[in-house]
């Protein structure tokens, strides 16, 4: 969920209420998570602004923001359980022409954490800007971190069709075995998943 610099939703999970899976809350993120425990959430999941001077923020000098970014990172560490994951999706700042990937300028704040980049992910999809002097953007990146080795991944769960599902060992010890996963093939860290383009149907009221 992408958010303005001073207003951001969060999703509590179920342990801070009895009643309910999860709630909602509307507000200033750091002032939120100065509320929730320490290492009681196990996954944080979050695209912030990429200071380009969108509709839901203020663009500012760069220093400042990668300074605010840093201390959102700090809570959401604090925040994170010992075996939780931290999912960070972000784009490209664009100034005067040129870009800085954001991953790339936010991964020392995590790294100087102790936390451990399991995936950088490549989000590509085709559609977006026209750029007349570049070529145009088509990905976005997720970076994917852990507090520590013991961490949840069930890659069952995610697989993919194989590109050969029946393909089988033909000699060998393993002869008329199949010689892939019968469940499916780890999906990799490129995921191509189409955006929606600007004024259709999805991103209207109708």
């Amino acid at each position: 969920m992408r958010h303005p610099s001073n207003m951001s939703a969060l999703t509590i999970s179920a342990s801070f209420s009895t009643s309910k899976q999860a709630v909602l809350l509307e507000g200033d993120c750091l002032k939120l998570l100065s509320k929730i425990p320490d290492g009681s959430i196990r996954l944080v999941v979050t695209s912030p602004p990429y200071n380009l001077g969108k509709s839901y923020e203020r663009k500012g000098d760069f220093e400042k923001y990668l300074s605010w970014q840093d201390k959102v990172i700090t809570e959401c560490i604090r925040v994170l359980h010992p075996e939780g994951s931290i999912c960070w999706q972000v784009g490209n700042y664009v100034h005067d022409g040129a870009i800085v990937p954001l991953d790339i300028a936010l991964y020392p704040s995590f790294a100087q954490r102790n936390l451990k980049l399991r995936n950088r992910i490549v989000w590509h999809f085709e559609h977006g800007l026209h750029c007349t002097r570049r070529l145009s953007g088509r990905y976005e990146t997720i970076l994917w971190f852990t507090k520590s080795d013991n961490y949840l991944f069930d890659l069952d769960s995610i697989r993919v069709p194989q590109k050969y599902p029946g393909k089988k060992y033909f000699k060998g010890p393993k002869a008329g075995q199949y010689s892939c996963n019968p469940l499916g093939k780890n999906p990799g860290d490129v995921w191509v998943i189409p955006n929606v383009k600007n004024n259709h149907v999805e991103k209207t009221w109708g």
